[in-house]
């Protein structure tokens, strides 16, 4: 059995041919579409390209309601919001589909293969031009009373009340705020990988960094309080870099050096990077996720 499975993202359209045991037979990725007409017709002509598939399953930026069928909250495709998706995409597919939240399907993912097997409770942050995040618990994700668990990317963690100035997680280390933030001080970096190459010769770039940084730790350390996982995975293509992992490890340290207690994350990288969206996303449609058309 084979099934095409996609990742929409806010640059890039991501799919690929998988098995049921989630090997990744083929994968390709290109510009995502300009509108949404467009993304439905590419996607469309797509499933129409292989033959045999046993069905489709899709990682989305934004939350799906079930009940009105319509994709929810902010999102990295703006287009997507409010859209009846599934519904729209079913009309040209008649194959059985699925669709659930991108930060949710990298869980998912190193849930099923890779650093979170096992695991009774894990979270995970996806950074990438904002932070994405899901919480599992005994296999399941956790939703919330309003569908918004494990929007780990919201969580405010630099605050100043007596100012009314609040920051997010996402704001702060997510590329689009981080690298606004470094070239308000008088830098010009304009993607990630360019951001390691000058944090890597610039000890102050490298050290601007380490601060923001700290805010993904202190979130991580806040989470082991309240929801006391097993494992917190780092995950998106940034947690393949073997700078930002040693980054990640030397501001973990840092900060712990300043908390004299036991409570110690265990903050760990994801096994397969933005891959962990398109396995997971095929895991929630064999698990039962799947609608039929």
């Amino acid at each position: 059995m084979v099934y095409l499975v996609f990742d929409i993202g806010g640059t890039a359209l991501k799919y690929g041919l998988l098995s049921k045991d989630g090997t990744i037979i083929e994968k390709y990725s290109e510009v995502i579409p300009e509108s949404y007409e467009s993304l439905l017709a590419r996607m469309d002509q797509l499933c129409k390209t292989y033959q045999n598939l046993s069905g489709v399953a899709i990682s989305s930026p934004g939350i799906f309601d079930y009940e009105s069928g319509l994709l929810t909250t902010s999102s990295a495709l703006e287009y997507l919001i409010g859209k009846p998706f599934l519904r729209d995409l079913s009309l040209r597919i008649q194959l059985p589909m699925s669709i659930e939240n991108d930060g949710k399907c990298a869980l998912l993912g190193e849930y099923w293969r890779g650093s979170a097997q096992e695991a009774s409770i894990a979270a995970m942050f996806v950074i990438g031009t904002a932070v994405g995040g899901a919480i599992l618990i005994n296999g399941d994700i956790h939703r919330g009373a309003h569908k918004n668990g494990g929007e780990l990317g919201y969580m405010l963690v630099q605050n100043r009340p007596e100012e009314q100035h609040y920051a997010s997680l996402g704001g702060k280390i997510g590329f689009h705020g981080l690298l606004q933030y470094l070239n308000q001080k008088g830098y010009s970096i304009r993607n990630g990988l360019e951001l390691f190459e000058r944090a890597q010769e610039d000890q102050t770039v490298e050290k601007l960094y380490k601060e923001q940084l700290s805010y993904l730790v202190v979130t991580a350390l806040n989470l082991q309080y309240s929801l006391d996982p097993e494992i917190i995975v780092v995950g998106g293509a940034v947690s393949q870099n073997p700078y930002f992992k040693r980054m990640l490890d030397e501001t973990i340290e840092q900060v712990m050096a300043r908390r004299a207690n036991y409570m110690f994350p265990r903050l760990v990288i994801g096994k397969f990077g933005n891959d962990a969206n398109l396995l997971g996303a095929l895991y929630h449609f064999l698990k039962g996720g799947s609608l039929e058309t």
